[in-house]
Formats: structure tokens, C-alpha cells, sequence
């Protein structure tokens, strides 16, 4: 119990960063099916496309990342991870057309599935790649890793289980899925500024 209140009080900020990364996920899973919609529709193809992408993307990022947490297990690392997806997150409204629009004349799930691997897979492999840094962070002796992997993993659960009910119930139907998508890069790419600015280094004392 003590090691566990030690780990929260040291670590408070990456973890926000991990409940704004789960919470991305699904904004962007929830999104992109939306996007698909217009040109495609949301049959069973559709949903079945985007979650298994979906999974796909962050197992690919979470294989990439614990390469990279053993090689560059460093903040700046993160950060420049997290710029990634949020400039891939920005751009989602305007890749997702491009990409729908060229895609259109072949069979349907082929046309589903090149689409979403285009526009959808990207961001959520930086996604992927933030737990396993952060993991690594949080864990500079490896007796602690399982129970720092199982708290970064709930609280990034727990952004994602918010973000649907966010997203879906309000975001979505009363502001629109650009500005959605925008909020939500915008979120992502506050916790770079605040690094690479030097605020981050003030607020949290390392």
C-alpha cells in the first residue's frame, strides 16, 4: 500500500498523460467509425473493421513501444510519441476523405478495411507505444513494473470508459466529429508544449 501511494505521488502527471491517452483511443475509435459512415455506412463490416484496427494498431504500438522503452526510456521519448499522434489525430477529417474517396470503387471490405488501416492504424499505434513508456518510467527497479503496468493500464481504462460516454452522448451529436477530433489532438499536444516549453519540468519538480 505504501509503495502504491509513493508510485501515484511521484508519477501524477504521466498518469494524466495515460488517462488522456485511453481516453483518445476510444475518441478516435468512436470517431473514425463515424467518419467511415458517409461513404460506407455503419453495417457490421464497417464496426468490425474499425475494432479490429483498432487492436491491431495498439498491439502493434504496444510491441513497438517496449522496444523503444528499453532503448530511449526517456520523457522526451513520450513526448515526441504524443506529438506524433496528435498531429495524426488532426488530420483524420482531411486523411479519412482522401483516403474513402480513392477507395470507393473496390469491394466493399477490402475498401472498409484499406481505409481504416490508412487513416485509423497510425495514430493508434503512437497510442499503443504511450503505456509501455510510461511503464517503463514510472518503474526505475523492476520489482515494481507488474503492479505499475496494472495502475497505468487501469487509469488509461478508465480515460477510454469516460471518453465513450463523452464522445458519443455529447461531443459528437452537439459539436461534431471535426471538432471532436480537433479537441482531442489538441489535448494530446498540450502535454508536448507543456514539456518542450519547460513548464512540465516546473510543475512536477523532475
Amino acid at each position: 500500500m505504501e509503495q502504491t501511494r509513493h508510485l501515484l505521488l511521484s508519477s501524477w502527471f504521466l498518469f494524466i498523460v495515460s488517462f488522456v491517452e485511453g481516453g483518445a483511443v476510444m475518441a478516435v475509435e468512436i470517431t473514425g467509425a463515424k467518419l467511415v459512415g458517409p461513404y460506407y455506412g455503419s453495417s457490421l463490416y464497417v464496426w468490425a473493421a474499425v475494432l479490429a484496427l483498432t487492436l491491431g494498431g495498439l498491439t502493434t504500438g504496444y510491441f513497438l513501444g517496449g522496444l523503444v522503452s528499453r532503448r530511449y526510456p526517456c520523457k522526451r521519448t513520450l513526448y515526441l510519441i504524443m506529438l506524433a499522434s496528435a498531429l495524426l489525430v488532426l488530420l483524420m477529417p482531411w486523411s479519412a476523405r482522401l483516403v474513402m474517396t480513392a477507395t470507393l470503387d473496390l469491394d466493399l471490405r477490402l475498401g472498409i478495411t484499406l481505409s481504416c488501416l490508412a487513416f485509423l492504424f497510425p495514430p493508434l499505434i503512437c497510442f499503443g507505444m504511450v503505456s509501455p513508456l510510461i511503464i517503463r518510467l514510472v518503474t526505475p527497479h523492476d520489482s515494481r513494473v507488474g503492479h505499475a503496468a496494472g495502475t497505468v493500464y487501469a487509469v488509461s481504462t478508465v480515460g477510454g470508459i469516460i471518453a465513450t460516454y463523452l464522445v458519443a452522448f455529447y461531443a459528437i451529436p452537439d459539436v461534431g466529429m471535426r471538432e471532436s477530433l480537433l479537441f482531442t489532438a489538441a489535448m494530446l499536444g498540450l502535454f508536448p508544449l507543456l514539456y518542450f516549453s519547460g513548464v512540465e519540468r516546473r510543475i512536477t519538480g523532475g
